[in-house]
C-alpha cells in the first residue's frame, strides 16, 4: 500500500511541476491581471509591476526543478517497494488525471469524454504491456523478487 501511495503522489507532483513550468514561461495566461490588482490594492507598487511577475516567474521556476524532484525520489521509492511496472502504471495514472483536473480548473481546458477514454486507453495499455513484468515480479507469497 505505500508504494501506490508514493507512486501516486509522485504523479501529483509532477503534474504541479508542470503547472508550475506552464505559468513560469507562459507569462500572458496568469500574470496579464496582476498589475491592475496590484496597483489597485496596492497603490505604493505603481512602477513595479515587471519586478513582481519576474519574481513570480522565478519562483514558479524554481518550485517546476524541487517538484520534480521531489517526484523522482518517490517514484524510486515507489519502485522499491513493489514491482516497477505496478509503480509506472500507478504513477502515470496519477499524472494523467492531476494534470487534467489542473488544466480544467486553471486554464479552463475543455475535458472530454474523448479525452477521457484515450487517457483510459493509454493507462489500460500501459497495464497490459506490464503484466506479464507484474506477475514475474512478485512472486507466489506477494513479494517482490530479489534482483
Amino acid at each position: 500500500m505505500l508504494s501506490v501511495s508514493l507512486a501516486l503522489t509522485a504523479g501529483f507532483c509532477a503534474a504541479i511541476a508542470s503547472l508550475c513550468a506552464k505559468l513560469a514561461f507562459s507569462p500572458e495566461i496568469v500574470f496579464k491581471d496582476v498589475c491592475e490588482s496590484v496597483d489597485f490594492w496596492i497603490v505604493e507598487c505603481s512602477g513595479h509591476c515587471d519586478k513582481i511577475i519576474l519574481l513570480s516567474r522565478i519562483i514558479l521556476f524554481v518550485l517546476t526543478f524541487l517538484c520534480n524532484g521531489l517526484m523522482w525520489t518517490l517514484f524510486v521509492k515507489s519502485m522499491r517497494n513493489s514491482s516497477s511496472a505496478q509503480a509506472l502504471i500507478t504513477n502515470s495514472a496519477s499524472n494523467f488525471i492531476s494534470s487534467a483536473l489542473f488544466g480544467k480548473f486553471f486554464f479552463g481546458e475543455i475535458l472530454s469524454m474523448q479525452w477521457w477514454l484515450g487517457a483510459s486507453l493509454i493507462i489500460l495499455g500501459l497495464y497490459i504491456i506490464n503484466k506479464n513484468k507484474i506477475a514475474d515480479d512478485v512472486t507466489v507469497t506477494g513479494h517482490k523478487k530479489d534482483c
